[in-house]
């Protein structure tokens, strides 16, 4: 766990890259590491990967809890203001992830892989081959699992590696633990078709097994992999691409020849480099609609009002952009079970940087949420109650017992919420929304690459949305009152004044924020669709040949998990796909 000894990488500049390569990767995040290891193994084939950010792995780099955007210097992450949303009463911080590995790098760690009758959903809606059976094999494919007990629905041989902790860092979680096995059902782990869809869950978290975070950067492109293959797999950093560049087909079809990159801080060094087979968006749910709109490829109206050539007319790209919706809550506990003491306490901070230094544990790893309740809002009295749960509620096969609501309980909570006792420990239980009916739109706001786009979320803009959300905040309020009658001492701080609808409401429209979670901006569905498709089955482009997006942005809609698992198997899916099809062809 030395933290000061850093490895030279071979990387690629923009002005000594190749004219033409097989393959062409945009974006070096979740799913573009995956592509490019994936896609390099085979050695008659040369692939580019290009990404905005850098190719930092020093050890501040690879440390979860100095990483993870709210506790880092946000050099990795990319940040900006959504438009007004309407209501909520403000804008929103949008963050995304800057750097080989994107958000693998500044996440929270969050593993889980989602519930069986969400994917079986896709596929009766006509999605084949994205049934849980056809995507399981890729979420194994993906993951070395650390775990003393050997878990048959996990993977053991992938590159990422995904653990969990005997027992709890904080110990406030023990109380969390035992106030929800009074009144929630245990799901033993989210990768299991046979543990309940709903209930409280010990956490999974990318973590290797000396403590450091498993981005998509350390473990799909390591530098023995970025050696091995220098001469096959060039990854250019600082780089950002302008627009993609087309031809028509002699049938009416439209093809990528290639993507026309510059620096990220100069317009000076510009190429274009061409793609011999196929090219894959892999920018996430904000970048990608971004692109290809620059790129002539989105609603026609629109691309009209920014003066771009219309290449293709495709109305869903942009659209539908959902989010997790997260209203934070804060209470004071005991100093000791807080990550809020290490602030304030040095020899707190040096006893748990020596922990994690010699032996790879401890708070650096960033374990903040280290159980997670997944729930159904139906489920939920107006008193904050649980309702009787029956056996078929918690079969995790059925559509009826997605999970809609979560509550994330966390080992800290704001230090300037007004009330605060910064003398004692905070900790927050957090209801997130999780089967969002809002949907949003994505914009151009200017024709340069560097800005961000315009995004809208339209949080909280249905009736089912604020119902739910009630319900995780009665949901947490029940949970913090069993532990209080347990003895557990934990003081209101940022609570709603009742559990009425209207203060519920209130509070929601105040503090309700991002959870980082886009996706569904180019939804992988039919163009005629009633929420028009941008992508197939297959992943490519609707109109196109030899294009296509690999990203949470395809997905139908914002899933029920954090999404960091599905798109690693989303991509070794794409991955897949793309072989074998190039192995057709010869």
């Amino acid at each position: 766990m030395w933290p000061f000894t850093t490895t030279v990488r071979p990387f690629v500049a923009l002005e000594d890259l190749s004219v033409e390569y097989d393959f062409i990767v945009v974006g070096g995040g979740n799913a573009g590491c995956v592509l490019a290891r994936r896609l390099s193994e085979d050695p008659s084939k040369t692939v580019l990967l290009i990404e905005r950010g850098d190719d930092d792995d020093s050890w501040f780099a690879r440390t979860p809890l100095t990483t993870t955007y709210q506790f880092s210097d946000k050099k990795y992450s990319n940040v900006f203001s959504s438009v007004f949303e309407n209501h909520i009463g403000r804008s929103v911080t949008c963050v995304t992830g800057l750097g080989l590995g994107g958000c693998t790098r500044i996440n929270g760690c969050q593993y889980t892989c989602g519930v069986p009758a969400e994917f079986d959903a896709w596929s009766q809606d006509g999605r084949n081959g994205w049934s849980y059976a056809e995507l399981k094999p890729f979420f194994q494919r993906s993951e070395t699992w650390l775990g003393r007990d050997r878990r048959e629905y996990h993977g053991h041989c992938g590159p990422l590696s995904v653990a969990s902790y005997e027992g709890y860092y904080y110990k406030c979680f023990e109380a969390v633990e035992k106030a929800c096995q009074l009144i929630l059902p245990r799901i033993g782990d989210t990768h299991s078709p046979v543990d309940p869809s709903i209930g409280w869950y010990k956490m999974q978290f990318t973590i290797d097994s000396s403590g450091r975070r498993s981005s998509s950067y350390r473990a799909y492109l390591p530098m023995d992999i970025l050696a091995s293959r220098k001469d096959r797999l060039h990854v250019c950093t600082g780089a950002l691409a302008r627009k993609l560049c087309f031809s028509r087909n002699n049938d009416g079809s439209t093809c990528v020849n290639g993507v026309e990159i510059q620096g990220i801080n100069s317009d000076d060094v510009s190429v274009t480099v061409q793609a011999k087979c196929e090219v894959i968006l892999c920018c996430g749910a904000l970048r990608t609609p971004q692109l290809l709109l620059l790129s002539g490829v989105g609603p026609k109206k629109h691309l009209q009002e920014m003066n771009v050539d219309v290449v293709l007319d495709s109305p869903g790209v942009g659209e539908h952009l959902q989010d997790h919706l997260i209203v934070p809550t804060g209470y004071n506990c005991p100093l000791f079970d807080s990550l809020w003491a290490m602030i304030i306490r040095p020899t707190v901070l040096i006893r748990e940087l020596y922990n994690y230094l010699q032996y790879g544990s401890g708070w650096f790893l960033g374990t903040l949420v280290e159980l997670e309740i997944f729930f159904l809002s139906s489920l939920i009295e107006k008193d904050g109650r649980v309702k009787s749960i029956s056996r078929e509620r918690e079969d995790p096969f059925n559509a009826e017992n997605i999970p809609d609501i979560a509550i994330l309980p966390c080992s800290i909570s704001d230090p300037s919420a007004e009330g605060a006792n910064k003398w004692r420990g905070l900790f927050g239980f957090n209801p997130a929304l999780l089967r969002v009916t809002s949907r949003g739109s994505l914009r151009l706001r200017s024709l340069d690459p560097r800005d961000a786009p315009l995004c809208k979320l339209n949080y909280l803009s249905t009736l089912e949305d604020r119902v739910a959300m009630r319900a995780g905040l009665r949901l947490s309020a029940e949970i913090a009152r069993q532990m209080c009658d347990a003895g557990y001492p934990l003081k209101e701080i940022s609570v709603p004044k009742s559990l009425e609808d209207a203060d519920l409401d209130s509070f929601m429209q105040g503090r309700a924020d991002s959870m980082y979670h886009y996706s569904s901006t180019c939804r992988m569905a039919p163009l005629d669709d009633p929420l028009p498709g941008v992508v197939n089955d297959d992943f490519r482009v609707h109109g196109t040949t030899n294009l296509r997006i690999v990203d949470a942005s395809i997905f139908p809609a914002v899933p029920a998990a954090h999404p960091q698992a599905l798109v690693y198997a989303v991509a070794e899916k794409c991955s897949d796909t793309i072989v074998k099809s190039h192995a057709l062809l010869g």
